[in-house]
């Protein structure tokens, strides 16, 4: 596929087809991954392949997901908020559940930090993270190439979700992506339309002209 068309295929999808992924896809997918820039070199990034059930359900545990939603009491949490952004929540968190344990592929991006997070000082000591963004952001993208799609959930109990899957102490979870094939009737929330010259600047915050 055309680079550009997969870029424009790429949309967050979080309910999916039965249909099992092939492992080619998926290791063409990650190996995409692995040609991202990192800040030191290295590529320290290494992934979890989750199939089995009884994991999942015991990563479900950690994160403390609710067996329900409260549709009003979500909408009540996001009054206020933008319309799109709203729709978007109310759409994604009811789900959380249900697409980490029934997606046909779960994969877990873990990294190796520059500086934990907590003990970070300034946007520099963030490094690790922003390249396991790249890596995570070119397997989007070759998923789309390959017709699949998912969703990307940043742990709420890394600590947690680490003990269950035996990760390391030193290292961390990025994400977790959920993926397979569009279900037919997959909702995808709109997003706000934007152009570049919304948000190019020249030379200085607000310089519009050239």
């Amino acid at each position: 596929m055309e680079f550009y068309e997969a870029v424009k295929r790429r949309r967050t999808i979080r309910d999916f087809a039965r249909s099992t992924v092939a492992p080619g896809k998926i290791h063409r997918a990650l190996g995409a991954g692995l040609r991202a820039p990192t800040y030191n070199h290295l590529r320290e990034w290494d992934f979890v392949l989750v199939r089995d059930r009884a994991t999942r359900l015991a990563i479900i545990q950690a994160e403390k997901l609710p067996e329900r939603c409260d549709i009003e009491e979500l909408e009540r949490a996001f009054e206020g908020h933008d319309r799109l952004a709203k729709g978007m929540y109310l759409n994604a968190i009811p789900k959380q559940k249900r697409m980490l344990l029934t997606a046909p592929e779960l994969v877990v991006v873990v990294y190796r930090p520059k500086t934990r997070i907590t003990e970070s000082s300034g946007v520099y000591d963030l490094n690790g993270l922003a390249s396991v963004w790249c890596c995570i952001e070119n397997i989007l993208l070759a998923m789309a190439a390959e017709d699949l799609y998912g969703v990307t959930y940043v742990p709420q109990n890394t600590r947690g979700t680490k003990g269950v899957l035996g990760i390391p102490e030193e290292l961390e979870i990025a994400a977790l992506i959920a993926l397979g094939y569009r279900a037919e009737d997959a909702r995808v929330p709109r997003q706000k339309g934007v152009t570049l010259a919304d948000k190019l600047h020249h030379n200085a915050w607000g310089n519009r002209e050239e």
